[in-house]
């Protein structure tokens, strides 16, 4: 049975276009796999910390523990327990949003995540596939092939192991009609890499939607 762990981390509970498109890879994904379990971790609605002096000193000392180690510790078991990731992310002053970055600040820990081996780094979390959808207001440079969260977040991942990387992106979101464009571009996207024979079109005015 495969499991999916989803992150959202948009600071918008509704009108999202990262959890809403987040929402159609789900229901996609859940037809492919229609035994699958889905784990959903919201950093909106349930905040990671930020990394403390205190918890970074027990990464790297046993003895020193900590309420947000055990959390720490709970959320690489989550990473451990599936099979793929579906991360959602919309871009803030050109960067991911403060809670994905504190999520990622605890997942990634020496000896946890990570190792050293005579070549450097290794990632711990092998054979793991990742999907991730992104949401720009602006419109994505043609002279650049991953946009910044692409860039932040797949330097993150390859140091953990997961090379196996889907890219969903949708930018220049600020414009209603270069939004309606992207939106139906990611979902054909996603129906194709998830092997779904069928596509629908959406009659959706996403026009309407910011």
């Amino acid at each position: 049975m495969t499991t999916l762990l989803r992150l959202d981390s948009s600071l918008r509970i509704n009108d999202s276009y990262s959890r809403s498109m987040g929402d159609y890879f789900t229901e996609q994904w859940k037809v492919k796999y229609h035994d699958g379990t889905i784990i959903s971790r919201d950093l909106t609605l349930q905040p990671i910390p930020h990394l403390t002096q205190e918890t970074l000193n027990g990464f790297f000392d046993d003895s020193l523990h900590s309420g947000h180690i055990g959390l720490s510790d709970l959320l690489i078991d989550e990473l451990y327990s599936c099979d793929e990731i579906l991360i959602t992310s919309p871009m803030y002053n050109y960067g991911i949003a403060s809670s994905l970055k504190a999520y990622f600040d605890l997942i990634v820990r020496t000896k946890k995540t990570f190792a050293y081996d005579t070549n450097g780094i290794k990632g711990l979390l092998t054979g793991k596939k990742a999907y991730l959808i992104t949401a720009l207001g602006i419109l994505q440079p043609a002279s650049q092939e991953k946009n910044p969260i692409e860039i932040q977040v797949t330097s993150i991942l390859n140091q953990l192991g997961i090379l196996d990387i889907s890219y969903f992106p949708m930018d220049g979101m600020v414009d209603p009609e270069q939004a309606a464009i992207k939106i139906q571009q990611q979902r054909k996207q996603i129906n194709q890499h998830l092997n779904q024979s069928d596509y629908a079109t959406d009659k959706t005015d996403y026009r309407k939607i910011y």
